[in-house]
């Protein structure tokens, strides 16, 4: 079925919304929009030419299924709690949206993928593309137009938060080059190298701090990557290197990192020492304890989707909350929002999404052996994850459009392209190790 014209062209289709996907998240705020509906449309396809054969072949595993129930109990828990508040999902600047129906494309999307797979080359190419585009408008709007914090036009979290994880990602797509060991592949590695850079450049311009708690994580994924592939040495000055970077960044005046990373012990004496709750950290920790409120009056299901607005501006009126920033729709935690509008159902949902496609990446890094390929692909598929669950502990990024829509789309897309049909063969390491990687 692969093998054949429309399989051929399907697997091809999938590789371009990927690129697509991977490339223009951050860079074209409405690319997700398109991206989702063409996912869709493929799927569509695919699902037609599948159905045309007699005998239809078994390309699902029971990881695939675990996988879709998970996508589809997220999205229906989300889906029951619309229709019972009757309010749709309330977005600060973009207002209301479908959003608990994109996990049930994403799950259709997936089995097409695992069906018709694309090449991994078309994810690698898109996070890269996608890291060097983030870092360069980062630039752009911080040296050249001088804002204060970069942002695309979006929210300079989200945007930090996928620029930082594209870069991660780049990284590794520079070591899944670099094992190939062909003449072309170190010049594939150096660029993704250099998005990297880029990504991690955007990150710090972008000033998300909470973002920044997940890179000793990332960093931990990341050398766990490069295991038998480069050595101890290369790693150090790697790592040095990196370091170096990322101090000079941070002690760069203008870039106004360091006052950024100040702020937060002023913004904690503020709040616990002067009941001043007019910070950035203040207002997360009213957002989160009013959130705690809501959550204890309807613990199992919540105070529903459009109950948060309303009970935030009693909340208000009663003295119990402070106001500031009080007008945005979501709590900025994903696990504290979940549970103030869905409670504990909802909430093991969203852990239940987590855990299993961390499990799944994970099953499939350790079963991976000497097949370095699908070892690096399980690996980015776990910083995926990782680097969400990190995200949304001070920010609601399935809150966000480009946030879940990234954390969809990057979750889906490493776990189709793991089925690519090369990933099967082992890839030796030892016979032709070169000076560099010595």
């Amino acid at each position: 079925m692969q093998t054949g014209r429309a399989g051929q062209a399907l697997s091809l289709l999938n590789g371009i919304i990927i690129f697509v996907f991977a490339a223009t998240l951050i860079l074209i705020p409405e690319a997700y929009w398109w991206l989702g509906l063409a996912a869709f449309i493929s799927s569509l396809i695919g699902c037609a030419v599948f159905a045309s054969y007699k005998l239809s072949p078994r390309v699902f595993t029971g990881d695939d299924y675990k996988l879709v129930v998970a996508l589809v109990f997220f999205g229906s828990v989300w889906w029951w709690s619309v229709l019972a508040d009757d309010s749709l999902p309330l977005l600060a600047r973009d207002g209301v949206h479908h959003l608990y129906l994109w996990p049930f494309l994403a799950a259709f999307f997936l089995l097409a993928l695992r069906t018709f797979t694309p090449s991994p080359y078309w994810l690698w190419w898109g996070v890269c593309c996608g890291a060097l585009g983030s870092g360069m408008i980062a630039i752009y709007e911080r040296v050249i137009i001088g804002v204060g914090r970069a942002s695309n036009g979006i929210n300079a979290i989200p945007f930090g938060n996928l620029s930082l994880l594209t870069g991660a990602l780049s990284v590794v797509a520079s070591i899944y080059w670099l094992q190939q060991r062909k003449t072309y592949s170190f010049g594939f590695a150096l660029l993704a190298v250099c998005a990297a850079f880029f990504g991690f450049l955007a990150s710090l311009l972008s000033g998300t701090r909470g973002g920044w708690v997940a890179i000793p994580f990332l960093t931990a994924l990341m050398l766990s990557a490069t295991t038998n592939l480069i050595s101890s040495k290369v790693r150090n000055v790697a790592l040095l290197l990196i370091t170096i970077f990322v101090i000079f960044i941070i002690a760069y005046p203008a870039s106004g990192i360091w006052l950024r990373l100040v702020a937060i012990f002023d913004d904690i004496y503020q709040y616990f020492i002067n009941n001043n709750a007019d910070t950035s950290l203040g207002t997360r920790f009213e957002f989160w304890r009013a959130g705690w409120i809501m959550f204890i009056e309807n613990p199992i299901l919540g105070i529903g989707e459009g109950g948060i607005q309303e009970r935030l501006e009693s909340l208000v009126a009663h003295e119990i909350a402070s106001d500031r920033g009080m007008t945005v729709p979501q709590l900025h935690s994903d696990i504290i929002d979940t549970l103030a509008r869905r409670g504990l159902l909802g909430v093991i949902s969203l852990l239940l999404l987590y855990v299993g496609f961390a499990s799944a990446f994970a099953k499939k890094a350790l079963h991976a052996n000497d097949n370095v390929r699908s070892r690096l692909l399980a690996i980015s598929g776990l910083m995926v994850i990782i680097g969400f669950f990190d995200f949304g502990l001070s920010q609601a990024m399935f809150r966000d459009l480009r946030g879940f829509s990234g954390f969809l789309g990057f979750s889906v897309a490493v776990w189709g392209c793991l089925g690519y049909k090369t990933q099967a063969q082992p890839v030796s390491t030892a016979p032709r190790r070169t000076a560099f990687l010595r």
